[in-house]
């Protein structure tokens, strides 16, 4: 059994809360059952009692999927998808904007042959890989996983930190752009990792980080089924406010969020809630990588992007000149 502890607010520290609701590990069967709780003075939305840090490696199985090679399922399907219909122009363009190109773009505008890049959380390092490819500037990683800091090395010859952020040796002011994909989530410390953000980026520096929001439709509808709460790995849900009140603490001004049009997290949602557990385990990724489930949800998913009820966040914020 994994061992907990009651904690106050891992953003403002407040000890007063709402329970929302309790929930289980749907996708890697730990055994244990959750809690989930709405903060009364910050309204971020944590896990409590929550995962002591001694047990945190204990959630990721050596199968755990950022942590290995290439990434597969869902986005393979899009870029099957796209390749296919690439010779089309207004249907690539079509596809280029609800798989959220512009994140992409946002990113490489900022980055030259000079500049320096920071992926905190990186796994097995393809999106550095990808960056390294596309624009010839220096990428640095860090990851606390040894199989995933195995694999960037083997498949994309990226030598990345095996470590937290705050225990990397790189020096202060040093890097043009830091993103975290998919990280703040599973840390009990948020503020640690703004901090060092702010004090690792160059000034007028840039951060991206992309985190799952807990204002979506969807997690409001799915609550404990809903894909992206990935108990009990996910420590913190996160919303735009929540977010914005971190990164201004430290330094770092929003300056825009993206919101995601993509239905992955619909279809695993609905494998959840359709089919809990009774669903032969050779299936698992069929229905949740299903490219014709994918389809059929995306105008849904493009609805509630535009009212702002995505179920991913990308934020964007930049360094203040007198940090």
């Amino acid at each position: 059994m994994i061992r907990t502890e009651k904690i106050s607010c891992n953003l403002c520290g407040g000890e007063d809360s709402e329970f929302l609701f309790e929930a289980r590990d749907r996708l890697h069967g730990i055994e244990g059952a959750f809690s989930y709780v709405r903060c009364s003075e910050c309204g971020l939305v944590y896990m409590n009692p929550q995962v002591v840090p001694e047990e945190t490696a204990k959630l990721y199985p050596s199968d755990y999927a950022p942590h290995t090679t290439a990434a597969k399922g869902a986005a393979s399907g899009i870029r099957s998808l796209y390749n296919r219909l690439i010779k089309t122009p207004v249907i690539a363009q079509f596809i280029k904007w609800i798989t959220n190109v512009k994140i992409t773009n946002e990113i490489y505008r900022r980055l030259d042959q000079k500049s320096r890049i920071l992926d905190i959380g990186c796994g097995a390092g393809a999106f550095l890989n990808r960056v390294k490819t596309d624009k010839g500037c220096e990428v640095n990683g860090v990851d606390i996983s040894v199989a995933a800091v195995e694999a960037a090395k083997n498949s994309f010859g990226l030598d990345i930190f095996k470590g937290t952020i705050t225990e990397a040796p790189f020096e202060d002011d040093s890097f043009d752009v830091i993103t975290a994909w998919w990280y703040l989530e599973h840390i009990p410390d948020p503020h640690v990792t703004a901090a060092r953000i702010a004090s690792l980026l160059k000034p007028n520096g840039h951060c991206i980080i992309g985190v799952p929001n807990f204002e979506s439709f969807n997690a409001k509808r799915f609550k404990d089924k809903w894909y992206h709460l990935d108990c009990p790995r996910h420590l913190c849900i996160w919303t735009p406010p929540a977010m914005k009140r971190l990164l201004e603490q430290h330094g770092l001004t929003v300056t825009g969020i993206i919101y995601d049009k993509t239905p992955w997290g619909l279809r695993g949602s609905l494998q959840y809630a359709l089919f809990g557990d009774n669903i032969d385990p050779k299936h698992h990724n069929s229905i949740r990588q299903s490219l014709l489930l994918w389809m059929l949800l995306l105008p849904w998913s493009i609805i509630v992007s535009l009212l702002k009820k995505s179920d991913i966040i990308v934020v964007y914020a930049k360094k203040t000149m007198d940090e």
